[in-house]
């Protein structure tokens, strides 16, 4: 409740916000969309690419020792190597078992691996014409491989470009032999792209699959009942209600925002929820269902539904220059006149078991881009009729209700305390 108390409360009375986008979910919920590091996977992730940065670690030191024999007599990269031993041990035993390294940990290993690098390449300075090239400052590029799979990979690979570009430079200024002096610089910046390119991808799919399976319990919820964000908002009401109950003006005001909650919750349905409520759907989705006839679909042409909007919404654009994907849909009764006309009726031909007419308006994405699973799902709605159109296209689903099956009544009464 301590997040819609500092929304709503205040010295000037705010403006409804049903169905605003900017949608807040309640804590437990964003926990379980953000927490996509250490969950979900998160954690065997970074422990792949742990493994991957020992591999390219020890090809270093094995490279670096085998480059022994090659520098001349009181010289040697030792001194770096045993710099980016402590520096690794110490980052070792500080971020054992977390799951998110903190900002001033981060700073500390970024300042301390400098050291490594610049004895690294003082060391090797003027010695490509003999074979010796770096080995301990693309090694210190790896540590920052498993630090993109704890927090964001931005930082780590600007930090292993840094470390690229000072490589390429020692190597350009020795003449002719820069070929391989520049083929090290790569090994420090390739791995720390390849890995965010890995990691940003990964999280971005868990995060949408988390997103789809937090809204897709609005499918099993009667045809008319609030969402996260009502619940928590007549709850807050509620309170206030209760605690400035003394004073008529703001008693006034509650009350008429319960009412018109509580009306608005006889045509919030599960769709305009699961919409609202969906950080990928809201950004690209819009209901128009004034009389709540999608809460007549029954369960599985729910989740067709839901499953169909999912796919056409998450198509990302190929160029920059493609117009925004917009998807709009219109809820009516079968026998309601089209949304251009009269809204009145329709409603109570669809409750007496005659059907639902569902028109999704797609712009920005033509009909041979939309994945076939989703043709599939929009079958279990109903039947369908697709036309092509010069920005998009549009589906027409007539949906059979069945008249022995009724969805649950809403509740006579709302009681947010549960007394």
């Amino acid at each position: 409740m301590s997040l819609l108390r500092r929304t709503h409360r205040g010295d000037a009375p705010s403006p409804d916000t049903t169905h605003e986008i900017l949608f807040h979910r309640p804590s437990r919920s964003a926990r379980a969309a953000e927490d996509i590091r250490s969950a979900h996977g998160g954690r065997r992730l970074a422990a792949g690419v742990a493994a991957a940065a020992s591999v390219i670690v020890l090809g270093h030191l094995a490279h670096a020792i085998g480059l022994i024999g090659l520098f001349p007599p009181g010289s040697g990269s030792g001194a770096a190597w045993i710099a980016f031993g402590v520096v690794a041990i110490a980052t070792i035993v500080a971020t054992r078992g977390l799951t998110r390294v903190a900002d001033w940990t981060y700073v500390v290993v970024l300042v301390a691996l400098v050291v490594p690098v610049w004895l690294d390449i003082v060391a090797t300075a003027g010695l490509l014409h003999l074979g010796i090239t770096p080995t301990a400052a693309p090694a210190a590029a790896a540590l920052l491989l498993p630090v993109a799979a704890l927090r964001e990979t931005r930082t780590p690979v600007a930090a292993s470009s840094a470390i690229a570009l000072a490589l390429a430079v020692a190597a350009l200024v020795q003449g002719p032999w820069t070929v391989a002096g520049l083929a090290v610089a790569a090994t420090a910046v390739v791995p720390a792209v390849l890995v965010a390119i890995a990691v940003r991808g990964f999280r971005r799919l868990v995060g949408r699959e988390v997103d789809l399976t937090l809204v897709q319990s609005t499918v099993a919820t009667s045809r008319s009942a609030v969402g996260m964000r009502a619940s928590e908002e007549l709850a807050e009401l509620d309170f206030d209600a209760e605690s400035l109950l003394e004073a008529a003006e703001r008693a006034g005001e509650l009350a008429a925002r319960l009412r018109v909650r509580l009306i608005e919750g006889r045509t919030d349905t599960w769709l305009r929820h699961a919409v609202t409520e969906s950080a990928y759907l809201s950004r690209r989705v819009s209901v128009d269902d004034a009389h709540g006839t999608a809460g007549l679909l029954g369960p599985a042409q729910r989740e067709g539904l839901l499953l169909a909007l999912w796919l056409i919404a998450g198509q990302r654009r190929r160029k920059s220059t493609e117009p925004p994907l917009e998807v709009r849909v219109h809820c009516r009764g079968a026998d309601a006149p089209e949304p251009d006309g009269a809204a009145a009726g329709g409603t109570a031909d669809a409750d007496e078991g005659g059907g639902v007419v569902i028109d999704l308006d797609v712009s920005g994405l033509t009909a041979r881009r939309v994945d076939a699973a989703a043709w599939d799902a929009l079958d279990n709605v109903g039947v369908r009729e697709v036309v092509a159109e010069p920005e998009g296209f549009r589906v027409a689903l007539e949906c059979r209700i069945d008249p022995t099956v009724r969805n649950p009544a809403p509740p006579s009464a709302v009681n947010p305390r549960g007394a």
